[in-house]
């Protein structure tokens, strides 16, 4: 057959010319035998006549062109001769020419070698179509089955794989010239792995088993990383309906007990005539979790401790701004501050390598400072509202150091000026981003901003900024447009250093006095805040401090939070002023004052020795590192409850959510999703759909299988699902669950106790059609209905038998486990050491902020020696040191064996 192929294609050309003719071979024989005085016979291939005249002209070449729709060659058998009549015929009419007579015998004959003919050339087709396809491919993997189809079904077996998988390798040479290790460690080599596997397995065989395998190292959540399922369906009339085994999901049709997602293991659907068992053998990879709203709104409840104040995001401009902040905020809700911002330029550090808005400035923190004048040669003037003149460091910068606007020359000429350096007076700032509007936020009356982002550590921020105070203008700063040669630096304020100090000029400036409830906005509407304090004698929080003349006051009044009555007037309440905007804003808590737990709870008290027991001053002097550690005074917890935006969502607190795994119920009564709610399982938000919910106030509740990301614990679950159909309108079922968590370690702490839970109920459900009601409702005037109406019962049993693991060591759980509470540090390690307390048996332990406290302190000195300088052994060792015994015998030479 590929001989044959092959000579078909090479009298391609004379093929389709002899095919041609076949319509007009009377019109190209005359001119031909005319012109070359040559008959058709000369051509390699006898083209086929258009009317056949001969047994032979019946058969088409195989290069002939098809013939027309209207042109059909006919079979006729003769019944009275007995003879077949083979002909063409022209449409529906009569036979073109005479047709040819054959004998049964004949016409036989004829049709067996057409027929064989037209099998042969189909079968050479197919093989010239499907050649070089057939190899194998581990991508796309066929082949049948056999007898085992009569088990799987038709179809065969069918395996794709789709993906990419990298495999990055490495290696590592580390080599750390120290004398003190030995030579044979000081050069190490290591290796590097590093793979990217995306990969996606689907199969079939036959049409029951079906297979699915998804391996994502690159995945965003656990939930997507890693997938397998084996999944195997049953016809209608078999006894196994369903079997599945990798990741799987565990059914219920009880409404007291949910059905449990994110299983790995095997589950089976049987059913045995009217019995219908469906069972679960897994490990759970989820935790359980509910939440409720009512109304569209969700009502969540928050502590926040007083040293988890916002970070590097909130500024005032000038230490005028935070000075009058106390005074300014006692008249709230008007602001009489005679201060309005007209103008702000915020920048920030480069740091994403933006080219659009940017500019290089000389950032000073004594700009337009009057009275906190960071560095002392600098004098003040007697106007105390910031601006460019408010003291002789910006007149100098321009008038003596022109130098400076060139960034490359800027830190020689600065740093020039006696006692002014870099790092500590000013920061330089080269390519510098301006904030665009959208990412902060302007207190226009009080003078702070608030940017949108948290600034790093290592981050510089300035301004540039115009007000007007009283009716009269001031600026601080250079704008850009001030400045229009770009080549030049700006001269602006620096509101945060490079180096985040509290013995920094500019410290004070960032807000320690805003708190984030991790809300984008509240309501006013059952806004609940409290602030207390830990009283260790009682071993409880109070709102009030321990002290007789203070217990009558509350901590929320005391702190200014307290002032007005629910219409803004002057009239303390007990509850929380909610001025929007001052107070609070955007899911924030604002104190009207400074430094609340600090110099205004201090004034409040007004005994210095009173305060000092309370006021928590290391948050507002130090870092907040090291005041989260003054566990003697970080004893203030702001506590209550807020009620998020009035709509319809409600947050699952969760973002691994398996799908399938949300129930909704309002009022208890189960909801339908994408019906009456809608489940981002991506954000993990549930909106409501049916707004009747909403507006009639009903409680809903969300209840959510998320995947345990934290968890380590292995956890078994087995459960069994039964239905009985007595009849179309009557089942009765059950459910069992036994759900077993493996502790990590035998001693565990409180609130982690491993669970050992069986859940167990009963369900029945009974329906009926009743036309007597139909009948009888309709005689109601004015009612008619047409649809049939239905009598339904169902009653649902439920019972949880609470267990406990019996490895956990002794039944109990522990608030504290001292005994393998255990600290290992090494000695000889520098960074170990710390700083101690002076024992009360010294004189120094009574002195505070005082160095003769560490008069009697002993002192440790840490260094290396080489070995070769001490150890005798040594060939290394210099003569002229090791023959002096005294030198080596010296405690800050000789060597200390650990």
């Amino acid at each position: 057959m590929k001989k044959f192929f092959a000579f078909s294609l090479i009298m391609l050309t004379a093929a389709l010319l002899a095919a041609s003719s076949s319509l007009f071979a009377k019109a190209i024989t005359l001119p031909l035998q005319g012109e070359r005085g040559e008959g058709p016979d000369s051509l390699r291939t006898t083209p086929q006549k258009t009317v056949p005249e001969t047994v032979e002209d019946l058969d088409s070449a195989a290069v002939a062109l098809r013939r027309p729709d209207n042109l059909k060659q006919v079979a006729e058998l003769d019944s009275l001769t007995g003879y077949y009549r083979i002909g063409t015929k022209l449409g529906t009419g009569g036979y073109l020419n005479t047709p040819i007579l054959m004998t049964p015998e004949e016409y036989q004959q004829w049709s067996l070698r057409r027929s064989m003919r037209s099998y042969y050339r189909q079968q050479g087709q197919k093989e010239y179509e499907t050649e070089g396809k057939s190899k194998f491919d581990f991508t796309d993997i066929n082949f049948d089955l056999g007898p085992a189809e009569k088990i799987f079904g038709p179809g065969g077996v069918s395996i794709k794989t789709q993906g990419s998988a990298e495999l990055k390798m490495g290696a590592n040479l580390k080599k750390v010239n120290n004398p003190s290790l030995a030579a044979n460690r000081r050069k190490t080599v290591g290796f590097d792995f590093d793979e990217k596997i995306n990969l996606n397995v689907t199969g079939k065989v036959g049409d029951k088993v079906n297979m699915n395998i998804n391996y994502n190292t690159e995945a965003t959540m656990e939930v997507d990383a890693q997938q397998m399922k084996l999944k195997y369906d049953g016809k209608e009339d078999e006894i196994v309906k369903l079997v599945e085994a990798g990741n799987v999901s565990m059914p219920s049709n009880s409404t007291l007990i949910h059905g449990v997602s994110s299983l790995f293991g095997l589950r089976t659907d049987l059913q045995f005539g009217k019995l219908k068992l469906q069972t679960v053998v897994s490990q759970k990879k989820s935790a359980s979790k509910s939440v409720s709203s009512k109304g569209g709104s969700q009502t969540t409840n928050f502590e926040i401790s007083a040293d988890d104040y916002e970070e590097n995001r909130h500024f005032w401009l000038s230490h005028f701004f935070r000075d009058n902040y106390d005074r300014w905020m006692r008249t709230l809700p008007t602001i009489a501050s005679g201060v309005t911002l007209k103008r702000v330029e915020l920048w920030v550090t480069n740091k994403t390598s933006s080219t659009q808005n940017n500019r290089n400035l000389i950032a000073f923190v004594d700009l337009g400072e009057a009275k906190h004048i960071w560095n002392t040669a600098w004098s003040g003037t007697a106007q105390p509202q910031p601006n460019n003149r408010s003291n002789d460091l910006y007149q100098t910068i321009i008038s003596e150091h022109p130098g400076a606007r060139d960034i490359s020359q800027a830190m020689n000429e600065l740093d020039a000026i006696p006692g002014f350096s870099g790092g500590a007076d000013y920061d330089k700032l080269q390519s510098a981003r301006l904030l665009s509007s959208s990412e902060y936020t302007i207190n226009h009356a009080l003078g702070y901003v608030s940017l949108n982002f948290q600034l790093e550590p290592d981050e510089v921020l300035a301004a540039a900024f115009e007000y007007t105070y009283n009716g009269q203008t001031y600026q601080v700063g250079e704008f850009a447009s001030d400045l229009t040669d770009n080549t030049q630096c700006l001269y602006v304020k620096a509101i945060k250093s490079t180096t985040s100090s509290p013995r920094m000029g500019n410290w004070p400036l960032m807000m320690k006095n805003i708190y984030d409830l991790g809300a984008t906005s509240t309501q006013r509407e059952k806004f609940r805040l409290d602030i207390k304090f830990q009283n260790d004698t009682a071993g409880v929080y109070q709102t009030y401090l321990p002290e007789a003349r203070l217990k009558s006051t509350p901590l929320l009044r005391a702190l200014n939070l307290d002032r007005l009555d629910n219409n803004n007037r002057a009239n303390a309440d007990g509850q929380f002023d909610y001025v929007e905007g001052y107070t609070i804003s955007k899911g924030r808590i604002i104190f009207p004052v400074a430094e609340p737990f600090g110099d205004h709870l201090r004034s409040w008290i007004g005994s210095d020795a009173i305060a000092d027991k309370y006021c928590f001053d290391a948050l507002y002097d130090s870092t907040k590192t090291i005041a989260k550690q003054m566990a003697e005074q970080n004893k203030f917890l702001l506590a209550g409850r807020y009620k998020g935006t009035n709509g319809a969502q409600i947050d699952l607190g969760a973002t691994n959510i398996a799908p399938g795994s949300v129930h909704v119920t309002a009022g208890g009564q189960e909801l339908q999703e994408n019906v009456d709610y809608r489940v981002d399982y991506s954000m993990g938000m549930v909106t409501i759909l049916n707004q009747s919910i909403i507006e009639s106030g009903t409680k809903v509740n969300a209840s959510v299988e998320s995947n345990d990301t934290y968890g380590m614990q292995r956890k078994t679950m087995l459960g069994v699902n039964w239905d009985y159909e007595f009849s179309k309108n009557f089942v009765v079922g059950g459910t069992f669950q036994f759900l077993n968590e493996q502790p990590l370690t035998t001693k565990v702490n409180m609130g982690s106790e491993p669970l050992k839970n069986t859940l167990w109920g009963l369900h029945m459900d009974w329906k009926k059609e009743a036309q007597w009601l139909t009948t009888a409702l309709n005689a109601i005037p004015l009612l008619h209905f047409t649809a049939p109406s239905q009598i339904a019962f169902s009653a649902d049993f439920a019972q949880l038998i609470a267990g406990q693991n019996r490895k956990v060591q002794g039944g109990a759980s522990y608030m504290d486990d001292f005994e393998n509470t255990k600290n290992r540090m090494s000695i000889s390690s520098p960074t170990m050491w710390m700083m101690s307390s002076v024992p009360t048996a010294f004189e120094g332990s009574k002195l505070t902020n005082d160095v003769r406290s560490g008069y009697q302190r002993a002192l440790l000195s840490w260094y290396y020696i080489d070995p070769i300088f001490t150890r005798r052994s040594s060939s290394l060792t210099p003569s002229h040191i090791k023959s002096d015994l005294n030198q080596l015998s010296d405690s800050y030479v000789r060597e200390v064996y650990e």
